[in-house]
């Protein structure tokens, strides 16, 4: 962001966003804006596309479709946006994990001098690796509908509400002694409400509350739960040496009915960059959060994470690229298996990239990326491995 827009709002700076998107959308049908994109992603040989122990399976894959942005300016300050993109995923010799993908999201912003108002309505059917705790890729199909509002108090004072109400409903593939549909299968319901503070034209304290409602299809699944969450940090906006954010908070989440300990303590997500000259970018990230388990024994695990990387801008249209990340699934307790006592389950992480990325012409863009996974558990037989080698290219119109 350029010094020019310090005073502005956050209401006038979505509304110069909204003009922005609609304005780069060079297709038009009737009164429609239209920017469309073709890409293909992650076109190469993976050595486990399962994320499997034992004997994984290794297969070539790749992944392309269209994307379309659609806008629709109903008057100066409400406009429709919709995003729809099917996606087919190919690979080679596994022909039961070919298939489409579809992502569909439509919103209707109501802009307005000291309110920015936001209904949405998404759709998704995807078969994807949702985790790394699944081995498999359950087809998962979800239908969301949520409304946001945003409101400027003051020059420095800003307060936003969110509201998201959501059904999950995966696939019925079994895996070891459980069905993933029946474990997974829910309704959520979601709120959020956050106080932001301006502290320079740059930088934006916020202290946010969020709460969680859990409610699972299986009249016999003891996962129904609920979450209270307390989050602050910094929002730092584009355009400086500092970009990103940095979330941290304490969650507190009870299912009443798995007999299993509640969990309370740090939980966070957090995404920060720092560029201290245009050739080089440096980033960080921590990640902390309770996920609902597949395994019929433990409700849910606490996953933590925390990763840095490096991009070196070679020349002026290519750019190298490297991440490392650590991370740990852990699960709430102990369990008695054939009057065994088995350890709490803990899986430790490690992944490593290295990328090489080119900007071919304006609305071009291709890479080729290297990348090795390691899984290492507390369980007999669940440790895993994988590399992937491949590349992507995605056209703008």
């Amino acid at each position: 962001m350029s010094r020019d827009l310090v005073g502005q709002t956050v209401i006038t700076r979505s509304r110069n966003d909204l003009d922005q998107q609609i304005k780069g959308a060079k297709l038009s049908l009737g009164p429609f804006k239209i920017k469309p994109v073709l890409f293909l992603n992650n076109a190469g040989y993976d050595s486990n596309i399962y994320r499997a122990p034992g004997n994984p399976i290794k297969d070539y894959s790749a992944t392309f479709g269209p994307g379309f942005n659609v806008y629709l300016p109903l008057s100066k300050s409400i406009i429709l946006s919709i995003y729809e993109s099917p996606q087919y995923v190919y690979f080679m010799e596994t022909k039961n994990g070919r298939g489409w993908n579809n992502y569909f999201k439509g919103q209707i912003h109501f802009v307005l001098r000291r309110f920015l108002f936001t209904i949405g309505k998404g759709y998704s059917s995807a078969s994807e690796l949702w985790n790394l705790e699944m081995e498999s890729r359950p087809r998962r199909k979800e239908d969301s509908l949520e409304g946001s509002i945003f409101s400027q108090i003051s020059k420095k004072v800003s307060l936003f509400f969110e509201y998201t109400g959501s059904n999950y409903a995966y696939e019925s593939l079994s895996r070891e002694q459980s069905n993933i549909g029946d474990q997974l299968n829910r309704d959520e319901k979601r709120a959020n409400f956050t106080i932001f503070y301006q502290l320079s034209y740059r930088v934006k304290f916020f202290l946010s509350y969020g709460y969680g409602f859990f409610d699972f299809v299986d009249p016999l699944n003891n996962r129904d739960s609920k979450s209270h969450a307390v989050y602050s940090g910094f929002e730092f906006l584009p355009g400086g040496v500092f970009g990103g954010r940095i979330n941290l908070g304490y969650k507190y989440f009870n299912a009443p009915k798995s007999g299993v300990k509640n969990y309370g303590g740090l939980v966070g997500d957090s995404g920060l960059s720092f560029r201290p000259f245009k050739l080089l970018n440096i980033r960080a990230s921590y990640r902390s959060d309770v996920d609902f388990s597949i395994m019929y024994n433990y409700p849910y695990f606490l996953g933590n994470s925390i990763g840095g990387g490096v991009s070196i801008y070679l020349l002026k249209d290519i750019r190298l690229d490297y991440d490392y990340n650590i991370g740990k699934y852990s699960y709430p307790e102990s369990l008695i298996i054939s009057q065994l006592l088995v350890p709490n389950r803990k899986d430790n992480y490690r992944t490593q990239s290295v990328g090489i990325y080119f900007r071919l012409k304006k609305n071009i863009g291709a890479g080729i990326t290297f990348s090795r996974w390691l899984r290492d558990s507390n369980f007999n037989g669940e440790d895993a491995k994988g590399t992937f080698v491949g590349g992507n290219v995605t056209y703008d119109f």
